[in-house]
């Protein structure tokens, strides 16, 4: 029999799968890439081809929003024993299946030009003016929102609108100090110096292997998103399914995803396993003076609120 596993972009060990088919005979495993669309798109072919995947790589936000929709199975903890192996904090924000790794949200800067980088997402804000026109912020309405939000200490999935409102008038505040909100390429814009502070992901920081620039883990916090991989409900092989899960949370064989992907680990046990330069890299280590912070998916009001809020940022 064979796994249909819906991923991004074979987001895997380098030899993870033939390990786990060579240990079990008889399951093969078979990637599709996620559809391009985010997870509106998702969702979508998800409704409409029910039944036709095992598993699903997702975000916690999205996987939150496929659950409202019936479109996840029911999960036991209880089926993946290897889950002992995560922190009981990423399993709270991730309860549809197994959470794998993670992005965060934090400061790139430029190491020779700026002496004094912010230490904290208010220093950021408040001392805006020193890099005027050399700071790039995402262009992305939760990131920017949740780091505006920590700035004045809320919650960064906070449903209350005079807590919105706040963090949409700082952010108002500093556009005229940004230089852009920029989809992509944010640590490159530091590299090349067209930026000397960037809002970016740790991924992007550790990938750019610059000497150049550095980062900065906000005193606040980080915030990001948690992925996992959940159980589609209709799979005809659960068992099967949920024995490759439990597989994946073997220390050594999780180090290997860690590896090849270069992404934030979670699993301490897993870190004799994990390459040196990613145990070292200060934006993908464990950094117990600046919280990881979930963004989660709220509800369909919420979230239109959100993009108009956003709107109305970007048009100001």
């Amino acid at each position: 029999m064979t796994l249909k596993f819906l991923n991004y972009g074979d987001w895997v060990g380098k030899t993870e799968i033939a390990d786990f088919e060579k240990a079990n005979p008889g399951i093969k495993i078979k990637q599709y890439a996620l559809p391009e669309g985010g997870s509106s798109a998702l969702a979508a072919q998800l409704a409409k081809d029910k039944g036709a995947y095992d598993l699903v790589a997702v975000g916690n936000a999205t996987a939150a929003r496929l659950e409202a929709g019936k479109l996840l199975a029911d999960f036991d903890p209880a089926s993946v024993p290897n889950l002992e192996n995560i922190p009981e904090e990423y399993l709270e924000q991730f309860p549809w299946g197994i959470p794998t790794d993670l992005g965060k949200v934090g400061i790139i800067y430029d190491k020779e030009k700026v002496a004094n980088p912010p230490a904290s997402w208010q220093e950021l804000f408040d001392d805006a003016e020193q890099w005027s026109g050399k700071i790039v912020l995402p262009d992305y309405d939760l990131d920017v929102q949740a780091i505006a939000l920590l700035a004045l200490g809320y919650d960064i999935n906070t449903t209350d609108e005079g807590e919105l409102a706040e963090a949409e008038e700082k952010v108002k505040d500093l556009k005229p100090d940004l230089l852009a909100f920029q989809g992509d390429g944010r640590a490159k814009s530091v590299i090349d110096g067209s930026a000397l502070i960037a809002v970016g992901y740790d991924y992007e920081f550790a990938g750019a292997e610059d000497d150049s620039i550095g980062w900065v883990s906000p005193s606040e916090g980080t915030p990001g998103y948690i992925e996992g991989v959940a159980v589609l409900p209709g799979s005809e092989h659960v068992e099967e399914a949920l024995a490759f899960l439990d597989s994946r949370l073997e220390p050594e064989t999780y180090a290997g995803l860690i590896n090849n992907t270069g992404s934030s680990y979670l699993m301490p046990a897993a870190e004799e396993f994990i390459d040196e330069s990613i145990l070292t890299n200060p934006a993908l280590q464990q950094n117990p003076d600046s919280p990881f912070v979930a963004e989660q998916f709220l509800s369909a009001e919420d979230t239109e609120i959100r993009a108009k809020m956003w709107n109305r940022i970007k048009a100001s």
